[in-house]
């Protein structure tokens, strides 16, 4: 499926291969979101193609889109999808603004990743653990390089506040577990974190929850009543921020709720945050060693990288589900 947006006369070109369909619909149609009210803000003209997760899929659109001398080249959604297009697009020397993968191991020259990354999205829950005065982190992890990033870096935060740390695959988790003086920290796909959610909450409650899953909003709509109290990772949420590239927080919020009739999350502001990103270097002119020296705010927050191309700027907000809201705790 090809989408394409605004006039094919404007100077302009974007691409970009989301998951529309597939494992990552669900986050893939809120970051397409995103990038559109991006193009129809910036007058730019895009296109779309739905990979449905498919990392063949996404490499042979991205191979085509660089044949074509496409000017901006937004990434797909996923690190896994990203983790293939970016050795094909800083192959041939074109920047990829990345806005949909955070696992660590992403980083690499000409790739320009606006999220935060995997390993720091539990530093906040890990810290609030430390605040409550619990003893320790149990951590279930899914599979795959994201999740690996993830544990990782709540081991390392743990080790620095004395806590103690303990990790165990999703399938290995008991619901007859004791951790109510630890807190229970959970990192799998958008289903296995509500499904393994809603089995401790029928059983012995630890003394803090947490899931990556709880970043996004569709988590709370989910749950409902069930989600209260749970703690999460989420790249943005609404401020009174203004930034320097592209528009307030609050802008965004309205422009998102009046074309779909419910407020941003934050994979769809990640998303137009590199949008705006990519056209404000575009009209700039900046050159790939402008762009990675780059420091800057956007709708997520500040913008850096190091010499790596690691985000550095910007870091994970940890939330807390209270009255069917995400409300910053961090």
């Amino acid at each position: 499926m090809r989408l394409v947006y605004g006039d094919q006369a404007m100077r302009t070109k974007a691409a970009a291969t989301i998951s529309l369909s597939g494992p990552l619909a669900l986050q893939g149609q809120q970051a397409a979101r995103g990038l559109e009210l991006w193009a129809s803000a910036d007058e730019i003209e895009l296109e779309i193609v739905d990979d449905a997760g498919s990392t063949a899929t996404a490499s042979d659109v991205y191979r085509s889109w660089l044949s074509a001398g496409t000017d901006l080249l937004l990434g797909p959604y996923g690190s896994n999808l990203v983790r293939r297009v970016g050795p094909i697009t800083s192959g041939e020397g074109a920047l990829l603004w990345n806005h949909g993968g955070s696992a660590d191991d992403l980083s690499r020259p000409l790739v320009v990743s606006v999220p935060a990354p995997a390993s720091s999205y539990f530093s906040g829950a890990v810290e609030l653990t430390h605040r409550l005065g619990l003893e320790g982190v149990v951590l279930a992890r899914g599979t795959g390089r994201f999740a690996a990033a993830v544990t990782a870096g709540a081991r390392q935060r743990s080790a620095e506040l004395g806590l103690t740390f303990h990790a165990m695959d999703l399938s290995q988790w008991s619901v007859a577990r004791s951790t109510e003086d630890a807190a229970l920290l959970i990192v799998g796909t958008f289903a296995e974190d509500l499904t393994l959610v809603s089995k401790v909450l029928a059983g012995r409650h630890p003394g803090l929850v947490g899931c990556v899953a709880a970043g996004l909003l569709d988590f709370g709509n989910r749950l409902g009543r069930a989600s209260e109290g749970i703690v999460g990772p989420a790249q943005w949420i609404p401020s009174q921020t203004t930034p320097e590239v592209g528009p307030a927080s609050a802008d965004f919020t309205l422009r998102y709720k009046r074309a779909y009739g419910e407020p941003p999350g934050y994979v769809a502001a990640q998303a137009a945050a590199a949008g705006f990103l990519s056209a404000e270097a575009n009209r700039r002119g900046y050159d790939h060693d402008r762009v990675r020296q780059w420091r800057t705010t956007t709708l997520l927050g500040t913008f850096a990288l190091d010499e790596s191309w690691r985000q550095v700027g910007h870091t994970p907000i940890t939330i807390e589900w209270r009255n069917g809201r995400q409300v910053r705790v961090r």
